[in-house]
């Protein structure tokens, strides 16, 4: 089983605290997260922040996104489409990754899937039947929105459905209607979301690490969303064997191969929410590829009815073309579920630490992205003392603490005897401070009196034991 990672130790950090105080902290930061660490709240205080059972609510839900895009398929396509579209989802790398992560991204997932096949009905219904599908799907987005509020890019996808659904069907009883019901259903959803939309506005500088980290944020990794490039190009291949098909076939026969229902809902939803986070990060950097998960059932939708319509060619071409995407996925799907398949392997860390650990030891961590890593586990990093800490993470209603100046660590450091030194996402000769934004503050050894003992790595992480001695600080070199 992978090890909790950065993001898991954040929502543990969060989650194990007093209700008040959890309430509390949601005032400065992480207010995005609300819902799901209030959900998870008493699940932990219950049953403790074990890694199987912080996972299974992910889990649950990801199975129900998978039924959910296996009936829209049925609904809108037919039973083999579902099915198809149902194991194209199971397959991805990037569900089943974040179907074992304890964070709300599962649920989200989930929740749009299941706002869209909500959707579906409301489109199919007759006009008296229609009001209680939309209430269901306004409390769906509504769900989804308070989850995640990035989520919300799936109504503008959802209003270009209903357009497109209404040009289909004008002049029919009820069309006018059902757009003006939707529109209401919508409006109501998001109106119910808004507050964790202000706060999210407010907090907004907890995301200021976009400016730096572009290799998580560029919009080339849209390509690798679902997984591995290979296997994203297995799925593209799928998609343009049955494009150049249904080309063959001609005008007439172009919608058995593309039902216009599961097009219509599911390329603007694969499409658009992406397409809008980049636009806005021109003005100010908000993408990475986690706030776009809810468009994975999306592919497997499009992916699926691809898969069904290669039955043309052979009864066996679907499943052949599922076992080449499985392939193609394999590497990432067995990696994800090693120590570091999280990308973090605080596991690992925490055991070196508990090993080797002396009374007196402190910790510091120049990344604040890992500064809740000792909310992991028990044992290893939890019993050292954070040397950078100000104010204790509950007192200030921070996640882990408010961190001193760095001229204030630097004078801690100068009487501390021995310290671990956490680096992530990178190694670098003399350790440096990074501010919440991920710019450099200034080296915290340099022209101290350390002398490194010894350098672990764990997958994305470096573990670095110093201890105090005579002369100037030695820069050791990275692995």
């Amino acid at each position: 089983m992978p090890s909790f990672w950065r993001d898991e130790a954040a929502t543990i950090a969060a989650v194990r605290r007093p209700f008040g105080d959890l309430i509390t902290m949601l005032g400065n930061v992480d207010a995005v997260h609300a819902a799901y660490y209030i959900m998870m709240w008493p699940l932990v205080h219950l049953a403790g922040p074990g890694e199987f059972l912080l996972r299974l609510p992910s889990a649950i839900a990801i199975t129900a996104a998978a039924v959910a895009v296996a009936a829209i398929g049925r609904r809108l396509v037919s039973p083999q489409v579902g099915l198809l579209a149902g194991l194209m989802f199971c397959i991805l790398p990037a569900v089943t990754r974040y179907a074992q992560e304890a964070r709300s991204y599962g649920m989200v997932i989930a929740a749009a899937a299941i706002a869209s096949y909500l959707l579906a009905r409301a489109l199919e219904a007759a006009p008296g039947r229609r009001r209680r599908w939309l209430i269901a799907y306004g409390a769906g987005i509504a769900a989804m929105g308070m989850l995640n509020i990035f989520a919300l890019l799936l109504v503008p996808a959802h209003a270009v459905t209903v357009a497109l659904h209404y040009r289909r069907h004008a002049g029919e009883p009820g069309s006018r209607r059902l757009v003006v019901g939707w529109l209401a259903c919508a409006s109501a959803s998001v109106l119910a979301a808004s507050p964790l939309l202000v706060l999210g506005w407010m907090q907004r500088g907890q995301i200021s690490w976009l400016t730096v980290n572009k290799s998580a944020t560029g919009p080339g990794t849209y390509l690798t969303i679902d997984g591995p490039i290979l296997e994203t190009f297995a799925v593209v291949a799928v998609i343009a064997v049955t494009l150049l098909l249904s080309l063959e076939a001609g005008r007439a026969r172009r919608h058995e191969f593309w039902p216009p229902a599961v097009l219509g809902l599911a390329l603007p939803w694969l499409l658009l929410p992406p397409v809008t986070l980049v636009a806005g990060s021109l003005i100010t950097p908000m993408y990475t590829p986690r706030y776009i998960l809810m468009c994975l059932p999306a592919l497997a939708l499009v992916g699926g009815t691809a898969l069904g319509s290669l039955r043309r060619i052979t009864r066996f071409a679907p499943l052949v073309a599922l076992a080449v995407i499985v392939l193609a996925g394999l590497s990432a799907q067995l990696a994800q579920r090693g120590g570091g398949g999280h990308f973090d392997d605080i596991r690992s860390i925490d055991q070196i630490v508990a090993a080797h650990a002396k009374p007196g030891d402190v910790v510091l961590y120049t990344n604040p992205n890992a500064e809740s890593f000792g909310a992991a586990y028990s044992y290893g990093l939890a019993s050292l003392p954070d040397i950078s800490v100000t104010r204790p993470a509950i007192p200030s209603g921070t996640l882990a603490g408010t961190t001193a100046s760095l001229a204030t660590i630097r004078q801690r450091l100068a009487h501390a005897s021995r310290v671990w030194v956490i680096e992530i996402n990178r190694c670098v000769p003399v350790p440096e401070v990074l501010g919440a934004s991920g710019s450099p503050v200034g080296p915290a050894l340099l022209g101290l009196p350390f002398h490194q003992l010894q350098i672990w790595q764990e997958h994305a992480d470096w573990l670095m034991l110093y201890t105090h001695g005579e002369g100037p600080f030695y820069p050791p070199q990275c692995p």
